[in-house]
This record gives C-alpha cells, structure tokens and sequence, in this order.
C-alpha cells in the first residue's frame, strides 16, 4: 500500500499564562508551506527527496519505537524550510511516523504530545498546555477571498552556521522567559477575535501577544534584535497594509497578517519588487483548519 501525506506547517505564536498562571503555547497551523510525502513498503529504508537526511532519522525512530527494522521507501516531494519558525523538524517527523503507521496498518506509538504534534492532527488555532494537552481550539474562517485573513511570509537564506536545532532552541529559551510574562497575557482575546470573525482584533491581539512575548525575552537577558533587512521588511509589511508584521518567535521567518486575497497580492508583489529575485521568498497562507491529509492509493483517510 502507498499512503500520502500532506502535513501544514506550524507557527509559533508565543507563550501565554493559563489555568493557575501556567506556561500554555499558542500556534496555528497554515496550509503552506506544506509537507507532502509517499511511503511505501520496502526491503530496506530509502528516503529520498526535500530534507531526507530529517525523514530519514525521523523513521528510523519510528522504526526504534516499535521494535522493527526500517523496511520503507520514503519520498519527501516538498518540505517546510528549515530555520523559519515554522515547525519545519516537528512536522516532518510527525508526518513520517503517520504515514509509517498507516502503511503497516499500526497506530502511533505512544509519544509525548506537543503543540506541533496537535497541529499536524487537528490544524486552526490551538492553545495547548503545558504537558501537552489541548486546552482550546478555534478555526478560522475562509468563506470569501476578499475576507480572508492572509498571512504574507518572507522566508530569508538562513546561514551557514545556524544550528541544526535552531527553531528548538528557540523555544526553549522563549519557554525559559515565559516565567516573566504578566498574569494578564491570556489568549482569550485571540480566540474571542476568531469567534467574533473580528480581523482587527486578532491582529491585535496577536501584536499584543508577540510584544508581550518580546518583552520576556528582553528581561531574560534573550533581546529578540532584528537586523536592519528584517526591520526594513517589516515596516513595508505595515506600510503595505498589513495590520501586523513581526520576525517569528522561533525562527528567522518573517510574518505579516493582512485581510483579503486581494490586498495580499499587492502587499507580496510590493516586496519582490523590493527584495529582488534572490532576496527572501515570498508567500501567502491561510489558517489549515483540518490539519494533515493522508490518502491511500484509492481513497482518503
């Protein structure tokens, strides 16, 4: 049997207090850019494609947790990029242990959730906490392009010399500052927005939450300093109308949230321009309100 899997990716959205002054995560997942990836069985483990060398060690522990020699063959056809802040190693690795397990007909081996891992399963807005639970879900509308709620990416060449877990330490350190956060930075103002189908108060609510998030990092002694490229792109993001524009919390991507499909063509158009051809890749995305897909050769699951 062959199984496809096309997985969203993951924005971190920072770190807020919950039931009695707890350290919960926000993020949403987005349809693109996404994961898409076929395994099938095999003789041997081959993985080949976007980001193999990650899927590969993704299966091989899989393969560890099960108590099995890999026998699959893995194609990676698009992956998330490395480095953004957009789940990039988390969504990979739950995505290949999925399709693994529908290939042998097995059900996910018993792992520790994460708000990356809820994201590949249930997609919208979560507010998950601290050991993993989901505590509340939201999804966001998308029933007229004019009204959408879009998120422009500029996704900039990360160095040489980042490390290969970068986005990890990243939230570790925001996890570590999120000790310094006010009792009153609670995600109900984000979801009360998406209830409302209220754009300027998601925006603004999720700029109160990035500053906030911000600010933690700066009392912790982790000041999130922006490089004269970023801060430039970022205020062309609100001049273009973007209601909010921020460099993701755990990666090098940057993030503007503009309303309607219109609007964000012109805003996305007005960057390349800017930018150029080699400059930071440019793109548009909406809130995956079903998390991953998984088809088999005839039908999907």
């Amino acid at each position: 049997m062959r199984v496809e899997v096309v997985s969203p990716c993951c924005l971190h959205l920072g770190f807020v207090r919950g039931p009695e002054g707890s350290a919960c995560e926000l993020v949403i997942a987005l349809q693109h850019p996404p994961i898409q990836l076929t395994v099938q069985p095999a003789q041997q483990l081959l993985v080949s494609g976007a980001r193999a060398d990650v899927a590969y060690h993704a299966a091989e522990a899989y393969y560890a947790r099960i108590g099995q020699a890999p026998h699959s063959w893995i194609e990676v056809e698009l992956a998330i990029p490395a480095f953004m802040g957009l789940g990039a190693d988390e969504m990979l690795h739950a995505s290949v242990a999925h399709a693994l397990g529908c290939v042998l007909r097995l059900s996910d081996p018993p792992i520790a959730y994460s708000a990356f891992r809820l994201a590949f399963r249930h997609g919208g807005l979560l507010l998950v906490g601290e050991r993993g639970e989901l505590l509340r879900r939201a999804t966001i509308a998308h029933a007229d392009e004019a009204d959408d709620w879009v998120f422009v990416l500029a996704l900039p060449q990360a160095p040489d010399d980042v490390p290969h877990d970068f986005e990890l330490q990243r939230r570790a350190v925001l996890h570590r500052a999120s000790r310094r956060l006010d009792a009153s930075c609670v995600a109900d103002a984000l979801f009360d927005a998406v209830e409302w189908d209220d754009f300027d108060a998601f925006a603004n609510a999720l700029a109160a939450l990035h500053a906030a998030n911000r600010a933690a990092l700066f009392a912790d002694g982790h000041p999130a300093e922006l490089n004269d490229q970023e801060r430039d792109v970022i205020a062309r993001m609100l001049d273009g109308g973007a209601k909010f524009a921020g460099r993701a919390l755990v990666g090098l991507g940057l993030v503007g949230l503009i309303e309607g499909g219109p609007a964000s063509r012109a805003l996305r158009q007005a960057l390349v321009r800017h930018l150029g051809y080699f400059g930071p890749r440019v793109m548009a995305t909406i809130c995956s309100n079903h998390g991953a897909r998984v088809m088999t050769d005839d039908f999907y699951i």
